[in-house]
């Protein structure tokens, strides 16, 4: 199932939210997954979700992290260590149901999607409203920063747009049109969940350079591989999986199973992998010699110095949120 034309005020209305700690799946590594080196663990659970929705974005603030939910939370976990609960990180703000979506960051700024009012805002490093950005884009979803000139990708789940924004000068032309959930860059191709295929489309052409070929349990937040796993991309689904996709022999790798809902991704500063899950936020560690994400020098004129892409997630993905409209 996926989302069609606008939100609708009348689930807000009606949506039932709630803690989902039974919801918490036993995800385990595949022997693939094992035979490889990777290892697996939990950043934190607990986390309210929505129709299965749980936590989104993820940004990393100095020492802590801060996480955005479905039902519209904004918290901030003081340390980025395993084993936490999302009880014992304090919410900053709440948006409503669907506006606290993707988070994005260039340097200091943190830009957020907020899906339901569907525009792009500005929050502080302490979770708290900032400023708008840009209107006028309708299911706001994934968001990831582009490393050559700082400005935005902004998928519209739904509506055939992946957006072009420039945070400073507030405004935004089309990338592409496409109907897109998850997205990731290393600052040359971005890459965008499209019918559960991964697409790539060239940044400076716009042209498509890649197709994964169809990715079961309907793929959503993606992140690069570095290192020994440089050439590959990593899917989370919405079946509770996680693929590993090879960018040149479209080889896919199964290497989580029996999560619950999956959606976003983000890269963390040390070089692994958390992906959420309903209730949860569960972490991929690299083998030895390899890791997820790229850093990538801003221009000069920017004045930015380094952008991790990380930082900007990958995160993205909102399939089977709301019912056909």
């Amino acid at each position: 199932m996926r989302f069609r034309g606008t939100v609708s005020k009348s689930l807000a209305a009606v949506a039932v939210l709630s803690l989902c700690a039974a919801a918490h799946a036993a995800a385990t590594l595949t022997a693939a997954a094992v035979a490889q080196g990777f290892a697996l663990s939990t950043f934190a659970n607990g986390f309210p979700s929505s129709s299965s929705v749980g936590p989104l974005g993820i940004a990393f603030v100095g020492s802590s992290v801060m996480v955005t939910d479905y039902p519209g939370n904004v918290r901030i976990f003081a340390s980025d260590t395993d084993g936490q609960t999302a009880a014992s990180a304090p919410i900053a703000q709440n948006y409503g149901l669907a506006n606290a979506i993707g988070l994005a960051q260039v340097g200091s700024n943190i830009y957020m999607a907020r899906q339901s009012i569907g525009d792009l805002v500005q929050i502080s490093s302490a979770g708290t409203f900032t400023q708008n950005i840009i209107a006028g884009m309708p299911a706001a979803s994934g968001v990831v920063t582009n490393p050559t000139n700082g400005h935005l990708f902004v998928s519209t789940l739904g509506n055939g747009v992946i957006w072009d924004v420039d945070p400073i000068a507030k405004t935004k032309t089309v990338f592409v049109n496409v109907s897109a959930d998850g997205l990731s860059t290393d600052g040359t191709t971005l890459y965008a969940e499209v019918n559960s295929h991964i697409l790539g489309y060239n940044i400076i052409s716009k042209a498509q350079v890649f197709d994964s070929g169809p990715i079961a349990g309907s793929a959503d937040g993606t992140a690069l591989g570095t290192g020994s796993l440089a050439g590959n991309i990593y899917a989370n689904t919405n079946a509770g999986q996680l693929f590993q996709i090879n960018l040149t022999t479209n080889a896919q790798t199964l290497l989580v199973t029996g999560g619950s809902r999956g959606d976003f991704v983000s890269v963390d500063p040390n070089g692994t992998l958390l992906f959420t899950q309903t209730d949860s936020i569960l972490r991929l560690t690299a083998p030895p010699g390899g890791g997820f994400g790229t850093v990538v020098p801003l221009p000069s004129a920017a004045g930015m110095g380094l952008l991790t892409l990380a930082l900007a997630g990958g995160i993205v993905g909102l399939r089977n949120r709301f019912a056909k409209a």
